[in-house]
């Protein structure tokens, strides 16, 4: 390990070392579980803001204000709310990362539920033809979503007593 981190530092802001051989490919896996759920849980906020009628560089500066800002809100939120997918990281990258944490948690015995609900969500952003744009473009699998979803039944007369 030594031996290649100067080798290394042109190419990294920090050198980590992460345990025996393989331990360094499972991190890599660990960490693109949480940037692939927390792209696709992102992508799901700025819709949900959207479509309620908010101010999206409002939205943006309330996330960035608190202890849930950080560089990837800075970037992916102004990007979200344009529909600009200029490929950072590609949708079918992190739909395929996702099935290969998948599998591995499935080998470990391991349940990924958030994992499998995004996985889902980017395959079907790839399947919406979005496979070499922004993973962000997860995006569109939601609004699709949104915009096949049955309409919500109507209640016009007055809500009466609850029953048991």
């Amino acid at each position: 390990m030594e031996e290649v981190r100067p080798l290394l530092a042109p190419m990294c802001r920090e050198t980590v070392h992460c345990g025996p051989a393989g331990s360094g490919v499972l991190m890599k896996l660990a960490v693109n579980l949480y940037l692939t759920t927390t792209i696709a849980a992102l992508a799901e906020a700025v819709h949900f803001a959207g479509r309620q009628g908010l101010d999206l560089e409002t939205f943006r500066a309330v996330v960035d204000s608190g202890q849930l800002g950080s560089g990837m809100t800075r970037v992916k939120v102004p990007m979200l709310a344009a529909h600009d997918f200029t490929v950072q990281a590609a949708t079918s990258d992190a739909y395929a990362s996702t099935r290969l944490i998948a599998d591995a948690a499935r080998a470990a015995g391991i349940a990924t539920p958030l994992l499998d609900l995004s996985s889902g969500l980017y395959g079907e952003s790839v399947r919406l033809g979005n496979g070499r744009l922004d993973m962000s473009s997860v995006l569109t699998a939601i609004e699709a979503r949104t915009d096949t979803a049955p309409e919500p039944p109507r209640t016009d007369a007055a809500p009466g007593p609850a029953a048991d």
